[in-house]
């Protein structure tokens, strides 16, 4: 074979090669985009007036009539940013089981290239974190949402997004995992998110953030009667979100979470598949036990009290 016919055959191997990458690549972005429903907004105000918006919703596989669901919110990185909205989805792949295994609305918009950030300080009055906001509401409208299970996760930027998403709306979410970022340093507000755990997850080898502000956070959250923990793993570089989602079950995290909930598990205790129904014993049928218990004694004292008085 001369050295022509063995540069060919190279050359095609090549091809071969990141054809069939591209290929598997692909399969596993159609494998997460098929999870999705593609969905517009009619936004109005400001420099978005009457623009439609896209976004992309992950519904439950069958709704049942009279049955709420909780909602999780993603917040893409700066690298997922611009007008593909196929692309703020880069990284669910790691949810795909979870979302065919569990009932449950995952809220996913985009970034614009004209503005990548989710916000700007000093905020502005129609940056795209507004735009969230109000196609997040329009969602908890117009679908049957459980409004004490609202939660929220962000990557890089994204995360940043989900520090200022619930420091604007302390009263609506029910944790926060905000990860691969740091964490803002206005006390004041970190004080009114006594409701909301959060839960930060960060490489302690990350030097492109500060990790000294998540702790910071940490007691200045906790100080304040919320709860908050900070989880430093060993991957390297910036992907804190992939250990997030794989090693640590985040989204099964929100997922237990309910707003003014004694018995959802606070922020860094690993929640597993196999948990699921005992976050549905400790999370609905041991709270009804408990009250129904109370009632019961009480009323027990109330008819003794009258037999006692009137006897």
């Amino acid at each position: 074979m001369g050295a022509m016919n063995r540069q060919s055959l190279a050359v095609c191997f090549v091809l071969f090669s990141l054809a069939l990458t591209a290929s598997v690549s692909n399969a596993q972005s159609r494998a997460v985009i098929d999870c999705f429903e593609a969905r517009t907004f009619q936004y109005t105000g400001g420099k978005y007036n009457n623009a439609e918006i896209k976004y992309r919703l992950h519904t439950p596989k069958t709704i049942q009539y009279g049955q709420k669901y909780p909602l999780i919110i993603h917040l893409h990185g700066i690298g997922e940013a611009g007008s593909d909205n196929t692309r703020s989805l880069r990284y669910l792949d790691a949810v795909i089981p979870l979302m065919q295994q569990q009932d449950f609305f995952l809220l996913v918009t985009q970034c614009p290239d004209s503005e990548r950030h989710w916000f700007f300080r000093p905020s502005t009055q129609d940056g795209t974190l507004d735009v969230l906001t109000a196609i997040m509401e329009d969602v908890i409208a117009n679908n049957p949402i459980n409004k004490n299970r609202i939660t929220a996760t962000g990557v890089s930027s994204g995360g940043w997004g989900v520090w200022e998403l619930i420091m604007r709306h302390p009263d609506v979410f029910a944790g926060a995992v905000p990860t691969a970022c740091g964490a803002p340093r206005q006390f004041q507000k970190l004080a009114a998110l006594k409701r909301t755990p959060v839960w930060a997850i960060v490489n302690k080898e990350d030097a492109g953030i500060d990790i000294n502000s998540s702790q910071m956070a940490t007691v200045m959250v906790n100080r304040s009667g919320g709860s908050m923990a900070v989880t430093e793993t060993n991957a390297p570089g910036h992907n804190a979100w992939t250990p997030a989602m794989q090693d640590y079950n985040c989204f099964q995290w929100m997922l237990a979470q309910k707003r003014g909930s004694w018995f959802a598990p606070p922020p860094g205790v690993v929640v597993h598949k196999a948990h699921s129904l005992l976050m549905v014993f400790v999370l609905y049928i041991l709270p009804l036990s408990i009250i129904a218990s109370l009632v019961f004694i009480s009323w027990g004292s109330i008819c003794e009290s009258v037999q006692e008085r009137f006897g």
